[in-house]
C-alpha cells in the first residue's frame, strides 16, 4: 500500500485528536514515517530510470547538540531528482524545522547505479545552510546518503551525518530522513 506522507502525517494527527491527547510530534511522525517506508524494498540501484524526474516531500529528524534546544529538529524535506542528468541529479532543501528559523540547502548530488543496497547508499547529496535558535546561529555541513524505496520509487529513505558549527565551537551531528514522491 503506497502512503504519501501528508498520508501519514494526517493519520498520526488523527490517531490523537479525538482521545483527549495531544497531536502525535513532529519527531513521532518522522520515525513513523521512516519506519512505514524502511519496510519497502530497496529499489534495484542498477535498473533506476535514465531519465525523468521525480519529487519527493516528507520529514529530516536532525540531533542537533545546541544547547537550550530540545532534539531532535524536525523538518520538512523536499528532495528532487534528475535521473537523465549527470551534473546534480539529487538536489532540494530542509525547511520549518522546530524551534530553529532559516534553511538547509540539498545539493551536489550523485546517484550510485553500480551500489550494492546490502552494503552501500544508491545516493548521496551535501546539506548545508545555517539554523538560528535561541543560543545563536549554527552553520550545518552535513551528507545525505539514501535509497530509493518500492517498485516504483515511490519513497526515500536514508540518513544524515555532518558537522555543526556554532557559538560553542563544532560538534557532530546525525540523522535520518523518509519521503514519498508527489501525486
Amino acid at each position: 500500500m503506497r502512503f504519501t506522507a501528508m498520508t501519514i502525517l494526517m493519520l498520526a494527527a488523527c490517531a490523537s485528536a479525538g482521545d483527549g491527547t495531544s497531536a502525535v510530534s513532529r519527531a513521532e511522525q518522522a520515525a513513523r514515517l521512516y519506519s512505514d517506508l524502511s519496510r519497502e524494498n530497496i529499489s534495484n540501484p542498477a535498473l533506476l530510470p535514465t531519465s525523468g524526474t521525480a519529487q519527493y516531500a516528507g520529514l529530516i529528524a536532525l540531533d542537533l547538540p545546541i544547547p537550550n534546544e530540545s532534539a531532535p529538529h524536525v523538518g520538512d524535506i523536499d528532495l528532487r531528482v534528475n535521473f537523465g542528468s549527470n551534473r546534480n541529479p539529487i538536489s532540494g532543501s530542509a525547511t520549518n524545522f522546530n524551534g530553529l528559523s532559516g534553511s538547509l540547502t540539498i545539493a551536489s548530488g550523485a546517484i550510485d547505479r553500480g551500489a550494492d543496497p546490502d552494503e552501500d547508499y544508491t545516493f548521496e547529496a551535501g546539506l548545508a545552510g545555517t539554523l538560528d535558535g535561541t543560543s545563536g546561529a549554527f552553520v550545518i555541513d552535513g551528507t545525505l546518503s539514501g535509497d530509493f524505496r518500492g517498485r516504483n520509487l515511490d519513497g526515500v529513505t536514508g540518513v544524515v551525518f555532518g558537522d555543526v558549527t556554532g557559538p560553542d565551537g563544532q560538534v557532530l551531528f546525525d540523522g535520518t530522513f523518509a519521503g514519498t514522491q508527489g501525486d
